[in-house]
């Protein structure tokens, strides 16, 4: 019972099995290019993206698979949400960044 609960856990809280998440081939696992990436996903390289990461083009959370958000960077894109430091992958943090399609702002995995 313990194991289903776990399961469901990291299946809805952190997109576990989505392709969302710091191995994610969809949003926020690590790429070099864009046949890394899953579903359509592009890979965004430097800056903000170091060891690259997989995304998906948006215009607002509507577009963006569950556990991410739309934001405003390089024309919208969705990264993965998170509450600290360790939700994400190495060399990024828990920040907020203005969202793309709606006010204020979102916590996102990014450098």
């Amino acid at each position: 019972m313990k194991l289903i609960f776990v399961f469901g856990l990291c299946f809805f809280a952190f997109g576990c099995g989505s392709g969302v998440g710091t191995e994610g081939d969809v949003v926020g696992g690590p790429c070099v290019g864009d046949a890394d990436c899953a579903g359509g996903s592009r890979c965004l390289l430097g800056g903000d993206f170091p060891g690259g990461t997989c995304s998906v083009i948006c215009a607002s959370d509507a577009d963006c698979p569950s556990a991410t958000a739309c934001i405003d960077k390089m024309g919208g894109v969705c990264l993965t949400l998170c509450s600290f430091d360790d939700d994400c992958r190495r060399g990024y943090e828990c920040k907020d960044e203005s969202r793309r399609g709606a006010a204020g702002s979102a916590t996102v995995c990014i450098d």
